[in-house]
């Protein structure tokens, strides 16, 4: 039986990383049924997006929670030195890289993990054009290389900026997500001050993110 305990209260998405943009969302739906839609670039990064809406059974259903999934940019030249943002050029198929929370109080978050000595890297501004022209902007803690290989979250905060899962997006559900530490203590140290303590924790020899996503041809588990 699912346990709703399981997907974070303060989960915003999940990003899924892809060597190349179109063959990915075309796995995605391949394996799920589901066809992501266009999100937009991300100018001067070498980027763009696809979408989905995440859903969790019994959930609320404006929980404004979305899956990315995130590949080089046909549109763009890449980066001179082939390095495109959290790794995406490093991915071999679908990739579970990392995940986002959307905490109450972005900067006092921020505050607290420099208090207690979380990694998170730098708060950055960010941008992108939606596939209809629009600016959305936000900020974000950013890290190179990921924090915990991508299983600490980053933090985000969407300002006055509309919330992308605020679109009409197709959905799948989220069953399950969980994460692998080596250290759970130290992991569940860095989760409560981040604001994601709800999240589960298991014990393993690596970090590692798990999900699972249900949509209407099948289940993918990462």
């Amino acid at each position: 039986m699912d346990d709703l305990s399981t997907i974070p209260a303060n989960l915003d998405h999940l990003i899924i990383t892809v060597p190349e943009l179109e063959a990915g969302v075309a796995e995605f739906e391949r394996l799920t049924g589901v066809r992501a839609v266009a999100g937009g670039c991300h100018p001067g990064r070498g980027t763009a997006n696809y979408l989905v809406g995440l859903t969790t059974a019994g959930g609320p259903a404006d929980a404004h929670t979305y899956l990315e999934i995130l590949g080089p940019d046909p549109q763009q030249t890449p980066p001179a030195d082939g390095t495109l943002p959290l790794d995406a050029h490093l991915a071999e198929g679908l990739t579970l890289q990392t995940w986002a929370i959307h905490p109450h109080a972005f900067l006092a978050k921020v505050a607290g993990a420099n208090t207690e000595g979380i990694d998170f890297g730098e708060v950055r501004d960010m941008s992108r054009e939606t596939a209809e022209g629009e600016l959305l902007e936000w900020r974000l803690t950013s890290r190179t290389p990921l924090p915990a290989k991508g299983t600490q979250p980053f933090l985000i905060d969407w300002g006055e900026s509309a919330h992308p899962a605020e679109a009409a997006l197709p959905t799948v559900e989220l069953e399950e997500f969980s994460i692998e530490s080596p250290d759970a203590e130290a992991t569940r140290r860095a989760l409560e001050v981040l604001g994601a303590d709800d999240t589960q924790i298991v014990e393993g020899s690596e970090h590692r993110l798990h999900a699972r996503l249900r949509g209407p041809s099948g289940v993918l588990e990462f």
